[in-house]
């Protein structure tokens, strides 16, 4: 029979013991709730962010441009993100809604481990505003694309130079990784242009007697010729017209471009001292003046047969222009656009 004293000590011991389970699960539940308000809390103390990250980030980038975006705990961040599977950091942008945890924000980073997205190339873009788009789009830097622009380089694919790199650029829309580099955006547009100049093309092309350089050089002076599409077979026959006769080309876009400024062309223009000048050298320039808008390109392969040799803009003003086959039909046009424009600036 057991003895009071040592009852009196197992049931103060079973006391003890339970006081310290319920201590243990407390401190468990503490940790658990601490742990569960880092994971699935709100880890921002503002509101909606976008956040664009870049190949060359590691963690600590990482960190700072979630605090630009309003991480509010950074440790927390810095322990949780690789602990759960998101160690690499991949170039992408996401958009971090309004009381995002930790969690939510790692299963964000890894569904756009490779984000792709649209890049629009349009006909008449410089270089300038390529750069910026490309920029803005990929992981691409605007200096090291200009420069692969504009000097010999082995970033820009072989034949294409400082000269002629905007025949490389078919406008379109093209679906990149957001990951993509300088090099791999010019892989990307070699791969387009040999498709786009396929047998049917090049045949095309080769009845003309032009290369698809000079089909690229002839779609750019078009696409700077005229907004209307429509026009574009028209404007196009004209110029093939004038080279098959050995004229000058005498287009207005290649003296602008060779001006360096937009606006209006003056007779002093006319002038200019450049090779892509087609009012004083014969034939189609060295290169290019712009990125040629597709339909251009079709516009020269498919060019519309006709007698005409000069176009001015009509003097209405509807962004058209009239097409004659003779300088004194042309020259009468002129004359009424010349009077069109003086009574529109006395007009204002």
């Amino acid at each position: 029979m057991a003895k009071t004293g040592d009852s009196s000590i197992f049931v103060h011991g079973m006391k003890k013991f339970r006081i310290l389970i319920a201590a243990v699960l407390v401190v468990v539940v503490s940790v658990g709730a601490y742990f569960s308000y880092q994971l699935f809390g709100s880890a921002f103390h503002s509101g909606k962010a976008s956040i664009r990250l870049h190949n060359n980030y590691n963690q600590d980038s990482l960190i700072l441009a979630l605090e630009k975006a309003g991480l509010s705990n950074t440790k927390a961040a810095r322990y949780w993100i690789p602990k759960l599977g998101y160690k690499k950091v991949r170039a992408c942008t996401i958009q971090i809604p309004e009381g995002c945890s930790l969690y939510a924000l790692v299963k964000l980073l890894k569904e756009n481990r490779y984000q792709t997205v649209n890049v629009t190339l349009l006909g008449s873009m410089d270089e300038s505003k390529l750069s910026t788009l490309l920029a803005t789009k990929l992981e691409v830097n605007e200096d090291s694309f200009l420069n692969a622009l504009k000097y010999k380089n082995e970033l820009l694919p072989s034949p294409f130079n400082d000269t002629t790199w905007q025949a490389l650029m078919l406008p379109n829309t093209y679906n990149f990784a957001v990951s993509t580099t300088t090099s791999g955006f010019f892989k990307r547009m070699q791969s387009e242009y040999k498709k786009f100049w396929n047998s049917s093309r090049l045949n095309k092309a080769s009845a003309q007697g032009l290369t698809p350089l000079q089909v690229s050089i002839l779609a750019s002076i078009v696409t700077k010729e005229s907004n209307k599409t429509a026009e574009y077979n028209n404007i196009a026959g004209v110029y093939i017209n004038r080279l098959r006769k050995g004229m000058l080309l005498q287009a207005d876009p290649t003296v602008v471009y060779a001006r360096k400024r937009a606006g209006r062309v003056l007779n002093a223009d006319l002038r200019i001292p450049s090779v892509y000048n087609t009012y004083i050298h014969a034939g189609l320039p060295p290169g290019p003046i712009a990125i040629p808008n597709a339909a251009a390109l079709e516009a020269v392969l498919n060019y519309k047969q006709h007698d005409y040799l000069y176009f001015v803009a009509n003097p209405t003003f509807d962004g058209y222009h009239h097409f004659s086959a003779t300088l004194s039909e042309h020259n009468a046009w002129a004359a009424k656009l010349h009077r069109a424009m003086d009574a529109r600036a006395k007009g204002k």
